[in-house]
């Protein structure tokens, strides 16, 4: 079964070919990522079915290879196929050929697209990748592989500043959460010394504080990537890059990554403090009720579904907080497939209206029959109704909470109720704002190859909540239809939602602008997002800011100075120096060059050619000499000599001045 390493590998050599191309070239060949993405789309089927019908938690294939030895131990990667990996290697396939179609016509004008369409296909291969891994070290690269390539998706268009920011703010806040990914994988190397999920996930060993300290790390990382109070403020904003994009990354791939990584590591989880499991499900549960409330004000369509996705990942998360493993990854499966549906439609929607503020939509449904009637299906089953996807999985994690009879799971349980109706609510104000009405644009039916892909996820959509059962003993679990209870309640709870919302926004039975106008406090909270962005902006950005520029001032001012006053104390000294060799240096190496040359001019008067003059200088040296014979006794020897010598040159000339 090595051909299973093809699966990542085929998208990745699709990159690897587009990415030194020219963009005429690029552009020219943007089939290549969807026809590799369709040939792991293939080997998906084959290796689900080599796991169908027994699933379970034993991996039906493993390969490892090492890298090195580190403190001894052996440290490799390896890839493992287990009943998860195959349905999320399902899950990120599907959606990412119908991702890949639908852009051939929603980047069919952008001069960049070949470029889009590489990206795309290394996005699609580090998923593929990280849902094949055997271990958490693989597992952590082709998470990080995924985060470049949210960057470089999320600004594809750099030239606005809007995606430019958005694309940084994506990357520094999901940096934060990986952080405590990377600490958490060094305790577990330190005390496990393996990342392989068959050693680290069956070592009944662990300690409490071990455990805790790795399910801690591993939760921060999957927080950032699942965009969790408070680190989801980047995936709002995150709506600035390609609509297509957006449904690849809000729904079966970059924001689903969290969820599984916890789901992968909750033996961990159990084996930690227990209140750890009790912090999961609180997280979700403030996630699953903020992203609902800020959906519920938003006028950007795709910022409505942005939100809608932070709620429906705290969902999961309360699941996973519960211990369900089955219902998160039930729900992250369902959920993939509807989201992934509702942006596509956003994306048909704006690209017809050219604009993306629902305020400016309307009446859409008498010419757009197609796109009104699969975004529909994705709406139902985002609000839990029967017969869709999203009432199953919904149901599957109300159920658990239910039966756990503790108090925090009641809470959660009560908050998830009226987060369902919530749902109901802004998707029933989405829909009514932009498809009922009357006809306010011009806006005619997309593409073939646009719609498509939605008819597609919409008939899946439709039928896969069906599975729910299936799903559960594919994973080893035992489970029953749901509840009569409970899916009563739950479709309560949709309803409810989805009456309110035609009352207030068909019947006009409240005047939101007036309530707007009433509450302007609250107004302002919910408009600015309960201020998680201006918190992080006043103090973290803005105090990083401050203490950049006091150091830029410290630089110029203490370090620049420093480095200034030296230079100039050492041009002082040169200049000093300069004049001490021009002057003393060269002024008595010249002077003693002056000196001889007047005494050679002096000396040289001598030789004036007469033997009378050159007798009286010899009788005047032989004087000299006998009286310095005669004074040495006395004044010593070397007294003598310096005597003789100053005498016989004086003598000299004497004489010769004489002569």
């Amino acid at each position: 079964m090595t051909w299973l390493v093809l699966i990542p590998l085929l998208p990745a050599l699709a990159f690897a070919a587009m990415a030194p191309m020219s963009r005429r070239v690029r552009t020219a060949v943007r089939w290549l990522p969807l026809a590799a993405m369709s040939g792991s789309l293939l080997m998906s089927f084959a290796a689900f079915a080599r796991v169908w019908p027994g699933g379970g938690e034993e991996p039906v294939w493993r390969a490892t290879f090492s890298l090195a030895t580190l403190g001894g131990a052996p440290l490799s990667v390896g890839l493992r196929l287990d009943a998860v990996t195959a349905i999320m290697l399902l899950v990120v396939t599907i959606v990412g050929v119908c991702v890949q179609v639908y852009s051939l016509g929603y980047m069919h004008r952008d001069e960049r697209q070949g470029w889009y369409f590489a990206v795309l296909s290394l996005f699609s291969a580090a998923m593929l990748l990280l849902v094949l891994s055997g271990d958490f070290l693989l597992l952590y690269m082709s998470w990080e592989v995924m985060g470049l390539c949210s960057y470089l998706l999320i600004g594809f268009w750099h030239e606005q500043d809007a995606p430019r920011r958005a694309s940084i703010k994506a990357f520094l806040t999901t940096r934060v959460g990986d952080v405590g990914f990377a600490i958490g994988l060094a305790a577990m190397w330190a005390y496990a010394h393996s990342f392989d999920f068959a050693v680290v996930l069956r070592d009944t060993h662990w300690t409490v504080a071990a455990a805790t300290l790795v399910s801690l790390g591993l939760l921060a990382g999957a927080m950032g990537k699942s965009a969790q109070v408070p680190l989801h403020v980047w995936l709002p904003d995150a709506r600035a890059g390609p609509t297509p994009a957006s449904a690849l990354i809000h729904a079966a791939t970059m924001v689903a990554a969290g969820v599984y990584l916890v789901a992968r590591a909750l033996p961990i989880f159990h084996a930690a403090a227990p209140w750890v499991l009790i912090f999961v499900m609180g997280v979700g549960t403030a996630t699953a009720l903020l992203g609902a409330t800020l959906a519920m004000v938003q006028y950007d369509i795709k910022k409505v579904l942005a939100y809608s996705t932070i709620s429906q990942l705290g969902y999961m998360f309360i699941a996973l907080g519960a211990g369900a493993e089955g219902a998160a990854l039930f729900h992250l499966t369902t959920h993939a497939f509807f989201k992934s549906l509702l942006f596509l439609g956003a994306g048909v929607i704006i690209h017809a209206t050219h604009t993306q503020d629902i305020r400016e939509m309307g009446g859409l449904r008498k010419t757009m029959p197609w796109t009104t009637g699969t975004f529909l299906f994705g709406a139902l089953a985002l609000s839990g109704v029967f017969p869709f996807s999203g009432f199953w999985s919904k149901d599957d994690i109300l159920m658990t909470l239910w039966t756990q009879h503790t108090w925090w799971s009641l809470t959660a349980l009560s908050v998830a109720l009226l987060v369902a109706a919530m749902t109901a609510f802004y998707m029933t104000r989405v829909c009514i704002r932009v498809f009922a009405g009357r006809a306010c644009s011009l806006a005619r039916e997309t593409h073939l190859d646009m719609i498509v892909p939605m008819a597609v996820l919409a008939g899946i959509t439709a039928v896969i909540g069906f599975t729910s059962p299936a799903f559960a003993a594919f994973l080893g679990e035992v489970k029953g239809w749901p509840d009569l209870g409970m899916a009563v309640v739950g479709s309560i709870a949709a309803t409810t939602g989805i009456g309110l919302g035609v009352w207030i926004y068909a019947f006009a039975g409240v005047d939101t602008q007036e309530l707007r106008v009433r509450f302007p406090r609250v107004t302002a909270v919910l408009e600015n997002g309960f201020y998680f962005d201006l918190t992080y902006n006043r103090g973290l950005v803005e105090t990083f800011q401050w203490l950049t520029r006091l150091l830029a001032a410290f630089d110029t001012t203490v370090v620049d100075g420093a480095v200034n006053a030296v230079a100039r104390g050492w041009s002082a000294a040169s200049r000093v120096s300069w004049a001490f060799d021009g002057t003393v240096v060269d002024g008595a190496v010249n002077g003693v060059g002056a000196l001889v040359k007047r005494a050679g001019d002096r000396v040289r008067t001598l030789q004036s050619g007469r033997v009378q003059g050159y007798q009286r200088l010899g009788y005047a040296g032989l004087l000299a000499l006998l009286g310095l014979a005669l004074l040495v006794p006395y004044i010593g020897a070397l007294a003598a000599a310096a005597c003789a010598f100053v005498a016989l040159i004086v003598v000299g000339v004497i004489v010769v001045r004489g002569a």
